[in-house]
């Protein structure tokens, strides 16, 4: 099984163009919330977002998303990392449909709200399948805006009254037109924030189970009964998979395609546990 890196890169039209109308409503926005996937705090900051903030006098608030699928000791590091953030005024870990999280989040608008106006309008943005959609609703009370566990979902910006006081404008996920490191790519797909026809999956889902392995081998172990060593290749885990769940072609041949499917998948949904990718140390 090949397993070596593949460069991956995304940047479509439809994302340069929402980026410039996201800049153009700044002018109307009182608190800017930026979200980001808690698995990959790092990989899912859009640079792009710092630099049309810098300078506008408006208060941004991170929201550490989906905090139930990543390591809670990792989560608060994260935070307390942003806080340290010139610029930054309030971080918190958020899980959607969470009412407990809906009111701190409200809370925390209504005090980063300095200039005390009656009616807060916020921007709420984020890179593709952040699930900025599930916020909304969450917000809202009821479905708003459509969700998916994929890209893209979200075509256009749109205005959602979520309260008396609070007014939200939900925007497309939007990445940057180049990564600076690979590594940045390959953990975006990891969590669906790249569509999948745009990358090998076999090449993805081994660099998943080489950190994996590395990082979390007992998750591996118990999720699909390996015997998982750190000096094992991940190829030679994929074999063990393909066997033990019976994934065979023609001829008995090992079917990678689907193991590969059923690692990433399992990954994006949680099944292999709470796990963060990104440290913070870098």
């Amino acid at each position: 099984m090949d397993i070596e890196r593949k460069k991956i890169q995304w940047y479509p039209g439809h994302m340069a163009k929402a980026g410039r109308q996201i800049g153009e409503k700044l002018k109307l926005i009182d608190v800017v919330i930026e979200v980001l996937d808690a698995r990959v705090p790092r990989a899912s900051r859009n640079p792009g977002i710092f630099k049309m903030l810098k300078g506008r006098r408006v208060s941004h608030v991170i929201l550490l998303n989906k905090s139930d699928l990543a390591d809670p000791g990792m989560t608060q590091k994260w935070a307390a990392s942003f806080l340290d953030t010139p610029g930054i005024d309030a971080v918190l870990p958020f899980t959607a449909f969470d009412g407990k999280a809906k009111k701190r989040l409200i809370d925390t608008l209504h005090q980063v709200n300095t200039q005390e106006k009656r009616l807060i309008k916020c921007l709420l943005c984020g890179i593709p399948n952040v699930g900025k959609s599930a916020i909304i609703n969450t917000l809202a009370g009821k479905k708003k805006a459509q969700t998916d566990n994929k890209p893209g979902v979200t075509k256009g910006q749109q205005w959602i009254q979520t309260g008396s006081d609070i007014l939200f404008l939900d925007t497309p996920g939007i990445l940057w037109p180049r990564f600076e490191d690979d590594v940045i790519g390959t953990e975006l797909a990891w969590i669906g924030s790249i569509k999948d026809t745009i990358f090998e999956k076999e090449n993805l889902a081994g660099d998943l189970m080489q950190f994996m392995i590395s990082h979390y081998p007992k998750r591996l172990e118990k999720r699909y009964d390996l015997d998982v060593m750190r000096e094992k290749p991940a190829w030679r885990l994929f074999d063990e998979l393909c066997e033990g769940k019976k994934l065979l072609m023609r001829g008995n041949q090992y079917d990678y395609a689907r193991a590969s499917q059923m690692l990433l998948t399992d990954f994006k949904n949680g099944k292999l546990g709470r796990i963060t990718i990104d440290d913070v140390k870098g």
